[in-house]
């Protein structure tokens, strides 16, 4: 599956390198981080190294943790015209501004939130527009309608967000959270099962059969490794695909930052 990711990846990146040089596309984009989150460094290094790599602005502005505040980030977001993140978690009970869909790169917002719903959006959230390219690579472009799948993690940056995009193209959907009784659930009648719920051992590898696509979005740190939210037991191999981490995923939402980015810019 790794290799599949892989290959997703470099086909993408030429499409937006074709689309940036041929239509002269002036591509952008502010990140705002607060503090010194160590996952936030990585993630954020990860998206500058990619528009460096293609010679794109990418404005990184460093808030410190004490001393900022609610006002200073909606004032940078109130002043941007060009597509701008706010790398979360924020400390402090701080909250990411809710930005026009013109330049929210992210999807996030209210704006593009209410979009989604009505079919309209620009652009999808990060990691729902992977979550997409891997089922459509994976099960036929033209496969969505009456597609069987299961999301597990109703968050508004995966969970909510890509049930609704998978009922906008008349697949059906299950929808589990943590009241959900997980153990009576027969996870062999779908097609496809999404588990991002941001825990180790949601499911594990044993309770999947040949056929499925299985995507992981979950990344967790346990006993000094990446790890997501399916536990690989030991000596089990899977007939299922199952989307790697890390390595899989989390790659592809970085690289739709950029993605979405192009998009932005190119309707202004």
């Amino acid at each position: 599956m790794k290799a599949v990711i892989n290959t997703l990846y470099e086909a993408k990146l030429a499409e937006l390198k074709e689309i940036i040089d041929t239509d002269s596309v002036p591509v952008q984009l502010t990140i705002v981080t607060v503090g010194d989150d160590p996952a936030s460094k990585v993630y954020v290094r990860n998206k500058v190294r990619l528009f460096e790599a293609l010679e794109l602005p990418c404005h990184h502005i460093i808030l410190p943790e004490e001393g900022t505040t609610q006002g200073d980030l909606d004032s940078l977001a109130a002043k941007t015209d060009h597509p701008i993140l706010f790398q979360l978690p924020l400390p402090n009970g701080l909250e990411a501004p809710d930005l026009p869909a013109a330049v929210d790169v992210d999807g996030f917002g209210s704006e593009a939130l209410g979009q989604l719903v009505l079919g309209q959006n620009p652009v999808l959230p990060c990691t729902v527009q992977a979550a997409i390219d891997i089922i459509e690579l994976h099960c036929g472009e033209f496969s969505f309608p009456g597609l069987k799948v299961a999301i597990l993690g109703r968050s508004n940056i995966v969970g909510k967000p890509l049930a609704i995009e998978l009922i906008n193209r008349q697949s059906t959907i299950s929808s589990f959270n943590s009241r959900s009784d997980l153990a009576a659930v027969d996870w062999n009648k779908f097609d496809v099962i999404v588990v991002a719920t941001g825990y180790h051992g949601t499911l594990d590898n044993t309770q999947f059969i040949e056929g499925q696509l299985i995507i992981d979005v979950g990344i967790n740190r346990i006993d000094g490794k990446l790890v997501g939210d399916i536990k690989h037991q030991d000596g089990h191999l899977s007939d299922a695909a199952i989307t790697p981490v890390p390595g899989g995923v989390g790659r592809l939402t970085c690289l739709n930052v950029l993605g979405n980015a192009v998009k932005l810019c190119q309707a202004k």
